[in-house]
């Protein structure tokens, strides 16, 4: 079943934007959430709160000594596996790249976010819950206007794998993703594409409820390295090798490639300042993503004022 029937069923589809707005945006109120982090399984509290014109995200970890902030930017990127970790002024935030999603896909330029742990909670997979709750609670737009960097020309990162990552001039007014998943011919993660555009309302609909996944060959390494001991295949999409799925459904026949768009999502919003390009993305992680922030975030200072070309 596809996600806008679930949430059409739940009676939570609420009115989004179909675009971006030219003027930049926060939260209306405080959204709460708490929950255990996919990696670590240690429970977090989180409390989003409305922030300042042009402060963009800044994280603060309310349990350590000075509530210590860390930028949500490329330059504070630490090195791990699997997911996005954040670390800066003596403090580290792990697995933020669903709830950057949710605040990129929605649109939402300042946010200050309070955790009191080291790992945002997993939620269900996705970044549904944390959209879900931002619409909520409501957003409000500010004065300043936004500042979008509009890709002139094509930059690309690769990989040794086989893994790219491309950014194009794009002759509208919003970015698109197209992501090419393919594991190889002995994955039971099929192969597949998807295409979105980023308006609020697209995100919503298409790309927020797609969960992280797991191949089951992968579980033991991970679980060896001391990550997911907490987790089930109820907490997590597990392909089996066969290609089944235990104990769960997929809310997309391609589920697997709309959470690498998530991802993707998530991890180019560290570029410090909204762009407007096409993304095309084969095999991508995070790694890899990060590379194409930190390529966006120097060409920045080339931003335009509101939705029109420079």
């Amino acid at each position: 079943m596809q996600q806008q029937k679930v949430l059409e069923q739940e009676g939570k589809l609420l009115p989004f934007r179909k675009a971006p707005d030219a003027v930049q945006c926060t939260l209306a109120g405080v959204v709460k959430l708490s929950g255990a982090g996919l990696f670590h399984g240690v429970n977090a509290n989180v409390q989003l709160l409305p922030g300042s014109e042009n402060s963009g995200v800044i994280f603060r970890r309310t349990d350590l000594s000075g509530r210590p902030e860390v930028l949500a930017t490329v330059e504070n990127v630490a090195s791990a596996a699997r997911r996005t970790v954040l670390a800066a002024n003596g403090a580290k935030v792990e697995t933020v790249e669903h709830l950057m999603a949710a605040l990129c896909g929605l649109a939402i330029d300042n946010c200050v976010v309070e955790i009191d742990g080291p790992e945002v909670p997993a939620m269900d997979g996705s970044c549904l819950p944390f959209c879900e709750a931002i619409l909520e609670t409501g957003i409000d737009k500010q004065s300043a206007m936004r500042r979008l960097c509009r890709i002139r020309e094509a930059h690309a990162a690769a990989g040794d794998g086989g893994e790219r990552i491309e950014v194009t001039p794009l002759h509208q007014p919003v970015s698109s993703i197209c992501y090419q998943l393919d594991y190889g011919t002995h994955s039971p993660v099929p192969v597949c594409s998807f295409t979105v555009s980023l308006t609020p309302d697209e995100f919503m609909q298409e790309i927020a409820g797609a969960r992280t996944f797991i191949q089951e060959d992968e579980i033991e390494l991970l679980r060896r390295m001391g990550f997911g001991r907490h987790l089930t295949s109820r907490d997590i999409v597990v392909f089996n090798n066969d290609g089944t799925i235990t104990d769960n459904e997929l809310r997309w026949p391609d589920e697997p490639v709309r959470h690498k768009i998530l991802d993707c999502i998530g991890d180019l919003a560290l570029c410090g300042s909204p762009f407007v390009a096409q993304v095309i993305a084969k095999k991508t992680g995070h790694r890899l993503n990060h590379v194409m922030a930190s390529i966006v975030s120097m060409m920045s200072g080339r931003g335009i004022t509101g939705n029109r070309a420079a």
